[in-house]
């Protein structure tokens, strides 16, 4: 296995446990306020989604994110930052559709990286000068621990939060 196969692997494994993780949860656990400083389901969801659109799809492919637009047409905040205040209503499906179709344009973008891609040199914002692989490891290990978040929230609910 070469590295931007690994990259790959690793992008695609941590999108799968943020999926696997919301596989079976309904739209009340979704929408479930915990006590606290827990963050909702919903809240977190979109978070772990729209960093990846951030990480994978404006920083390190160049495009522009896919948020705005889909938040426009399901009357959410078009900067993904003001969803941590947002009061309305969240479509546990809309955000899954949403997450589809980034998933496979994060997925299909980071396959088509060679090695030496990996090593492209990137100014964050708030990471200073790293590197597309270090950028594509943060948007994975993001997800993980985003969906460890979701999971105890489905656990405080009584549910089962992790697949196994």
């Amino acid at each position: 296995m070469n590295g931007s196969q690994y990259a790959k692997l690793q992008l695609d494994q941590g999108l799968g446990l943020l999926k696997a993780v919301m596989t079976g949860t309904t739209p009340e656990q979704y929408a479930y306020k915990p006590a606290g400083t827990a963050n909702a389901i919903d809240k977190t969801h979109v978070h772990a989604l729209t960093s990846v659109d951030f990480f994978i799809v404006s920083m390190v492919k160049g495009d522009q994110i896919l948020w705005p637009e889909f938040a426009t047409k399901h009357g959410l905040p078009a900067n993904p930052l003001e969803i941590w205040g947002f009061q309305g209503a969240i479509s546990m499906d809309a955000v899954t559709e949403y997450g589809v179709r980034l998933v496979k344009l994060a997925s299909d973008y980071i396959g088509s990286l060679s090695d030496a891609d990996l090593d492209r040199q990137l100014e964050t914002q708030f990471f200073g000068i790293q590197s597309v692989g270090y950028m594509i490891q943060l948007a994975a290990m993001h997800c993980v621990g985003h969906a460890g978040d979701i999971a105890a929230i489905k656990g405080i609910q009584g549910v089962k939060g992790l697949p196994f």
